[in-house]
């Protein structure tokens, strides 16, 4: 009967490893209060609580949210993309490859034209 239940958990969430992500990316984004942290077939997606997702919004959750885990030794790595969406899920913006750069983002100082702009070339509107 354990078997079961375990292979039951493993089908809800991916892996360990995705459950283990998807917790460390609910924790490092609490402040927003997303409706919903969510990982499938290496895509992170975030639904948070706004009508509207605005860029500043989008960068700030990517900088001061997602790229933290960094710095606290708890990266988010093996993503390939972010997808951070509005309460129903139709409007956002999605980064096109994971958090790796977070790295070098961190060294570089708050509001980096730099970062900015490699972030808005990794990004398209859902």
């Amino acid at each position: 009967m354990k078997i079961v239940k375990t292979v039951a958990v493993l089908t809800v969430l991916g892996s360990p490893a995705m459950a283990d992500q998807q917790a460390v990316a609910s924790e490092l984004l609490a402040m927003w209060q997303p409706q919903s942290v969510a990982i499938d077939g290496g895509v992170l997606t975030v639904v948070l609580p706004q009508n509207r997702i605005s860029e500043e919004m989008y960068m700030a959750v990517l900088t001061s949210g997602l790229c933290l885990g960094f710095a606290l030794n708890k990266p988010l790595n093996g993503l390939s993309g972010v997808e951070v969406l509005n309460q129903y899920a139709r409007q956002g913006y999605v980064l096109e490859h994971g958090l790796a750069p977070c790295e070098t983002w961190n060294e570089r100082p708050i509001r980096s034209k730099t970062t900015y702009y490699e972030i808005l070339g990794a990004t398209h509107l859902y």
